[in-house]
């Protein structure tokens, strides 16, 4: 049997519209699979930013149970002047974030956290030496070598799965007695 010329065109013709086709169908494959893995990553640093920042809550946690002990405790992590921090006046968060000694120059959370890569750590600075607004000293103010009164900021780093997942939180402890 003898094909006809214009049969011979056709059939190359569907040729090209199914490999077209199949070219379109891959490129929207490729497409779909790329924004899946970038939902992924996301999900994934979401939840690295999540556990940092919960690393860092416990540790905030752990400095204000430390101020609210009846002696404060001496060692690395307490600074009870604010003057008193190495090298530098640590003022804004980004420098806590990224110059201030971590390693060697915090409290540890003596806790234990799953999925973190480090544990967190803390850092308690003396703000003032004055008894706060609504606090009374009394007949008898405490001896403030012994168990001073004042405002203190507690400065706490966490960090998620990952060491580049790094959370750092601050807050303000008013110590009446």
């Amino acid at each position: 049997m003898h094909r006809s010329p214009t049969s011979q065109r056709q059939a190359g013709a569907a040729l090209i519209v199914s490999l077209i086709f199949l070219v379109l169908l891959t490129l929207i494959a490729v497409s779909a699979m790329q924004g899946t893995i970038l939902q992924e990553r996301m999900a994934g640093n979401t939840q690295n930013r999540m556990l940092a920042f919960q690393a860092a809550e416990a540790a905030l946690n752990a400095g204000a149970a430390s101020l609210a002990a009846a002696n404060l405790p001496a060692g690395t992590g307490y600074y009870m002047n604010i003057n008193s921090l190495p090298s530098a006046n640590y003022t804004s968060s980004q420098d806590w974030a990224t110059t201030f000694p971590w390693s060697t120059g915090a409290a540890t959370y003596s806790g234990t956290l799953q999925g973190v890569a480090q544990a967190p750590r803390f850092v308690v600075e003396r703000l003032t030496n004055t008894f706060p607004s609504g606090c009374s000293s009394g007949s008898n103010p405490i001896p403030k070598t012994v168990t001073p009164a004042g405002y203190y900021r507690i400065t706490a780093r966490g960090v998620g799965g990952t060491t580049n997942a790094a959370v750092v939180l601050q807050e303000i402890y008013i110590r009446c007695s």
